[in-house]
Parts: C-alpha cells; sequence; structure tokens
C-alpha cells in the first residue's frame, strides 16, 4: 500500500473472554502505530485516541483525582500480580491515594462518603462503579484485574471524587470551533454496580433536572447557562491542543458535569466521531431532532482534510527538491590553454558614429575629439 491517509472505522471490539466498548490496546494499538508510522492518520485523533481510551489525559476541570498506572508483574497471571508502574505493590498504593483523594475533596467543597472507579479503555459507564472506600482494592483485584486476559499488561485507573450529578453537558467541538450541544443525565446506580446500570436519559429528562435544582428553569436560563459553559469547553480544548503537541484535533467531545450548587466538572473528553450528539434541541421545529455537525459534514471535512494533507505532502516534497536543485554546485567549464578565444559578435563591438550629412561638427566638438564614439542602436539582421 502507497503512502497515503487513513480512517480507521472501528469502535467496538468482543472476544470469547472479554468484551469492552473500546478495542483493547494489545489488539488495537499496534496496527493503529504500523499505519500511523506509513499515512497520515486523520480519524481517529492520531495524538489523541490512545490517551483518551486509556484514559491517561488530566484536566483542570476534573473532580479531585487520583490516575492509578497498573502493570501486570512479568510471568505472573493472577490478580495479585498487578502492581503499580514503578512497582510499588497495590494495597499499599490505593491506600494512599485514596488519603489523598479525601483531602482534596475536601478541600473542593465534595462529598468523601464515595468514590467513583474508573477503569482505561472502556466508555459509556460500562466500567465506572461508586465505591465505598474501604471496598475499592477488593473491587480493583476481584472484579477488575482478576477478569483481565493475559494479553492485558498495563492498566490506568482512575479514583474520583464523587460529584453531586443534575445533568451532564455534551458538547462538540469541530475543527475547533464550538458546534452542537446537548444534554444527559443519569439515574442513581446502587453501590458497586456499573453506572450504565442506572440508565442514561435524555434532553427532556435533563431540562427538567435542571429546573428542579433551580439551575435552569426555562429557555432562556438554559440557553444562559450554556454561555456561562463556553469558556470551560474551550479550557478543555486548549489543554487537549496542547497534549496533541500544538495540533487542534478535528473532533472532541467535552461532557461537562454539572452539580447542584452550579459548578461544572469535566467527566471525559472523546475523540470519536461515533460520539456525535444528536436529538439535540432544535428551535425551529420546535423538537429533539437537531445534530451539529452531521455525520456527513464531518465526513466530507474529514476527506478535505486529507486531500490538504497529502496536497502539503507533495507540495513539501516538491518544493525540497527544487530547494535541492538549486543548492547543487554549478558545473564549471573547461577551459584549454591552447584553444583560441572566440571573436566578440559583431552586434556587440562598438561603431563609429557617422557624421550627420550636410552638417559640420561645432567647434566644441571638434576641440573634445576629432571621431566621437556613440552608441548605435543594434541593427536587426
Amino acid at each position: 500500500m502507497l503512502p497515503g491517509a487513513v480512517a480507521v472505522l472501528l469502535h467496538a471490539w468482543a472476544g470469547a473472554s472479554y468484551e469492552k466498548e473500546c478495542v483493547p490496546a494489545w489488539d488495537y494499538y499496534p496496527v493503529l502505530e504500523a499505519l500511523m508510522a506509513r499515512h497520515e492518520l486523520i480519524y481517529p485523533s492520531a495524538p489523541l485516541d490512545r490517551l483518551h481510551s486509556e484514559k491517561r489525559y488530566a484536566s483542570a476541570l476534573m473532580p479531585p483525582t487520583q490516575q492509578l498506572q497498573l502493570c501486570r508483574r512479568r510471568g505472573a497471571a493472577s490478580a495479585g500480580s498487578w502492581c503499580l508502574e514503578n512497582g510499588r505493590a497495590l494495597g499499599p498504593a490505593v491506600a494512599e491515594a485514596l488519603a489523598r483523594l479525601r483531602s482534596q475533596a475536601a478541600a473542593a467543597g465534595l462529598s468523601t462518603a464515595d468514590v467513583m472507579v474508573k477503569q482505561g479503555l472502556s466508555w459509556g459507564g460500562e466500567d465506572v462503579a461508586r465505591l465505598l472506600p474501604s471496598r475499592v482494592l477488593g473491587h480493583l483485584q476481584e472484579k477488575v484485574l482478576k477478569k483481565l486476559p493475559k494479553h492485558a499488561t498495563a492498566l490506568t485507573v482512575l479514583l474520583q471524587a464523587k460529584v453531586d450529578l443534575v445533568a451532564e453537558l455534551r458538547w462538540i467541538v469541530f475543527e475547533g470551533k464550538l458546534r452542537g450541544c446537548g444534554w444527559r443525565t443519569f439515574g442513581q446506580a446502587r453501590r458497586g454496580s456499573s453506572m450504565i446500570k442506572a440508565g442514561i436519559m435524555g434532553e427532556s429528562e435533563s431540562r427538567k433536572a435542571l429546573a428542579q435544582a433551580g439551575l435552569a428553569r426555562n429557555e432562556i436560563e438554559l440557553r444562559k447557562l450554556e454561555d456561562r459553559l463556553r469558556p470551560a469547553v474551550e479550557l478543555v480544548l486548549a489543554e487537549a491542543t496542547q497534549d496533541a503537541g500544538g495540533e487542534t484535533p478535528q473532533f472532541l467531545r467535552v461532557d461537562l458535569l454539572m452539580d447542584r450548587k452550579g459548578q461544572p466538572w469535566l467527566g471525559e473528553r472523546e475523540s470519536w466521531g461515533a460520539d456525535l450528539m444528536g436529538g439535540t434541541y432544535d428551535p425551529r421545529k420546535g423538537s429533539f431532532t437537531r445534530q451539529d455537525p452531521s455525520r456527513l459534514e464531518v465526513a466530507r471535512k474529514m476527506v478535505a482534510r486529507a486531500l490538504r494533507l497529502l496536497t502539503g505532502q507533495k507540495s513539501a516534497k516538491s518544493a525540497k527538491t527544487k530547494k535541492e536543485k538549486q543548492e547543487r554546485p554549478k558545473r564549471l567549464q573547461k577551459c584549454s590553454a591552447a584553444q583560441p578565444p572566440k571573436k566578440t559578435p559583431a552586434a556587440a563591438r562598438r561603431t563609429v558614429a557617422k557624421r550627420p550629412s550636410g552638417k559640420r561638427p561645432s567647434s566644441a566638438g571638434r576641440r573634445t575629439s576629432s571621431m566621437q564614439l556613440q552608441p548605435q542602436k543594434r541593427r536587426r539582421l
């Protein structure tokens, strides 16, 4: 395959012993990295996708969070064989992380009664659970690490303070511009259960929850609330751009959690086009049927970006070739002493100006020279 632009349209994976919404890193990223080494990867985001999927990014808007970067000891297969990347044992490391989290949550005015445990390489609340702090270590050992297949050698787990959630604002950022946004809310899952079991509710239920909390009681207040949250989304976009080495991501979805005090917290940032925000309110129709941007627009602009990248590559290559040609030393002509010099062309010689007929030169002219040399126009031969 010749070098070009490539999009990998794959979001879900399932195996006999393991199932995730996101493709496991050991199966997926070797293929993705091989493609990136030869092609321009336009989808998913080349610098951000793995960072997002493994939940290894940070943000100033995140609730108090402790990241546990876990790895499997070489040659071991049991849940007790896992430790931190620095080699520390899991038990003491979790205890210290929970102590730091408790202190940070109290300082931020958040509850310390529960801890949210979020597993990397999972989406949609599939591997997010609300737990008592005393149950976190057992949950990791029994429900997370024990079920991982032998191919898994590393995993990120987030321990977060629980936000008293009212609703979640999901905002699409496309080509650096804030586009469509919409609201979602969730039920309350029992402790130890996956958050996906609590159920997700749409725009209408979210508006009712916001009104009951006194955050937005009508359409005007809702628009004002969304405008107030724009700077938070722009901050997350700036953080993602920095994580991408200064490259603005073509697609980004920012999920903000609104608590009962009206404080926004970052739930997640996502870079998959499958997370386009649909079913938002369309004021022209008075219904929740809007999608901004549409899948068709995203697809077209992805193709346009691929063409720009490829054209840029060709232009850069052409400019490089032209520069190399200009920088090449010119070939010197060899001169031979025996070779007679070439005669000057007749057209280049100076000619003696003829005296105009019927007129005598002035005395000043005669004193200067009896034969004045003047340039003449070249005659056409």
